[in-house]
């Protein structure tokens, strides 16, 4: 299991789903959005600090995962 955070604009972090697997990271976020009336029209993500950062297209809150590759295919 691994946490998925939401970064605010003022860089403050709260954990906002426990995550099992890649395809729980894309529910967590689109969840997340679709609570907060905001629509994306792309996610991006990288690698940055050990963690996976994903850039839903806001210039200053991301979304970040500590799931590694290895997890990527799990159901």
């Amino acid at each position: 299991m691994a946490k998925l955070w939401f970064q605010n604009r003022l860089g403050q972090e709260r954990v906002i789903a426990t995550v099992n697997n890649f395809n729980d990271v894309f529910t967590g976020i689109n969840n997340f959005l679709a609570d907060h009336s905001y629509k994306s029209y792309y996610i991006r993500s990288w690698e940055e600090n050990g963690r996976i950062k994903y850039d839903v297209g806001s210039w200053s809150e991301f979304f970040y995962t500590d799931l590694k590759e290895e997890d990527k295919n799990d159901s």
